[in-house]
């Protein structure tokens, strides 16, 4: 971490850049690890003008040597800051292209190959996650600047490169750093009434990038029994390739606050270390809110990170007078990290803390009841009410599997009655409407 606001020279105006190496760029939203809560913890108490993320890549090869940007990389599309986004675009990438060329590099935009083996298929300039660090720049406000020098260059040229890179950016912000703190300063003060949740990628590209290659061969590979790319190391001529965006699939209605109960500790503690503002109740409260029932909620694939990842689809909301008991927090979006929380709690959101497992408690039926007790008041009912009849009767004429499911049966029945668990698929976490 660099922090000198009172040294003479380029700092001398207090420009704080604060930036990081460790291998944890899949790591910010979610802060398993406790290198990423220290690095949280340290951006929290220097709120650094510029965040930069310094990688080194193995992926495709290219011409360029250095290639940075942040999340904002193409027309400022997918802008949760919009501000910091257009400065980064515009005055940053600027001054340290100029200054990288100068000194005899080759700088260029994030490369995200469509097609690792072939680059003329094009490049993918899709909406950047907040498990990311320039996803996660760009949510909270803080200008935020990922860099790739690539493995297959000399170390020498790589080390330059980046040091020519970080002596620019002190420079461009001696200069242009007030311009940066002011559109910082706009863009935590924008409260959106809708922001998307999830996105998906074009099938269509829908615009095209100059790009500079690297000569490369296909061979027949004795190890994999496939061909496998070999690169050259020779330039070839520049090509425009097809580029490929992203689209929004979710929007999401701001709410006023989410309530969070007192039985999720781990969530409170997670969001209070990413510096969310709160209200803890010291008393317990009863409160009228929307909350979420969800439905198809199962595990989705592997462990990945340490958690087993969930799926499920909002089934419908419904409206609860929840009492929330002390330790639980109230949480205003009108905040600066407004849009970050509901990224976090919004459950069908991207890298949602339920996406994540966080809440895979509430897939588990808690209550339940044997054949011989409700068989027979299931007769009960079909007997009392004919309308629960001709409901039962047409469910068996559509649904053979059902009919020939004893226990499917018996639960159909056992949901109608004023003991099945009301719980069941309930997101605990309620959502105060109205702004």
């Amino acid at each position: 971490p660099y922090s000198r606001p009172n040294q003479r020279g380029p700092m001398n105006q207090g420009w704080r850049t604060t930036g990081q190496n460790l291998n944890l760029n899949r790591d910010y939203a979610k802060a398993d690890t406790p290198e990423m809560q220290a690095m949280i913890g340290l951006i929290n108490r220097v709120h650094p003008d510029l965040y930069i993320d310094l990688h080194v890549t193995d992926g495709i090869d290219y011409q360029y040597d250095i290639t940075f940007g942040g999340a904002v990389d193409d027309d400022g599309r997918y802008a949760r800051s919009p501000g910091i986004g257009a400065w980064l675009e515009s005055t940053y990438r600027d001054e340290v292209s100029a200054a990288l060329t100068r000194r005899g590099h080759i700088p260029g935009k994030l490369v995200f190959a469509d097609d690792a083996r072939d680059t003329s298929k094009g490049l993918s300039a899709t909406a950047t996650s907040p498990r990311f660090s320039t996803g996660y720049g760009d949510v909270i406000g803080m200008a935020t600047v990922l860099v790739e020098n690539h493995s297959l260059k000399p170390y020498r040229q790589r080390v330059l490169g980046t040091y020519v890179l970080l002596e620019q950016t002190i420079r461009t912000l001696a200069v242009h750093g007030t311009a940066l703190r002011q559109a910082t300063q706009a863009d935590r003060a924008r409260r959106p009434a809708r922001i998307v949740g999830q996105w998906g990628t074009e099938t269509t590209p829908q615009g095209t990038r100059r790009f500079l290659p690297i000569l490369s061969e296909l061979y027949d590979s004795p190890a994999s029994g496939r061909r496998e790319v070999r690169w050259l190391g020779r330039p070839g001529k520049p090509i425009e390739v097809p580029v490929y965006y992203s689209y929004a699939t979710l929007q999401l209605d701001r709410p006023a606050a989410y309530w969070v109960p007192a039985t999720k500790p781990e969530v409170i503690a997670l969001l209070r270390l990413h510096g969310v503002q709160m209200e803890t109740l010291d008393a317990p409260r009863t409160v009228s809110v929307d909350m979420i029932r969800l439905k198809d909620v199962k595990p989705d694939g592997r462990p990945t990170e340490g958690h087993v990842r969930m799926t499920g689809a909002v089934a419908g909301h419904e409206r609860h007078d929840e009492t929330f008991p002390a330790g639980s927090v109230r949480i205003s979006t009108d905040q600066p990290l407004g849009e970050f929380v509901m990224l976090l709690l919004e459950p069908q959101a991207m890298e949602s803390l339920f996406g994540w497992g966080f809440f895979a408690e509430i897939a588990q039926r808690t209550e339940y009841i044997e054949g011989y007790a409700i068989a027979p008041m299931a007769e009960r009912m079909l007997a009392a009410d004919p309308a629960l009849k001709a409901a039962f009767e047409a469910k068996l004429a559509a649904d053979s599997a059902f009919a020939a499911d004893a226990e499917a049966r018996l639960q159909w029945f056992y949901e109608r009655t004023p003991y099945s668990d009301a719980r069941y698929l309930l997101y605990p976490v309620g959502r105060e409407l109205g702004r």
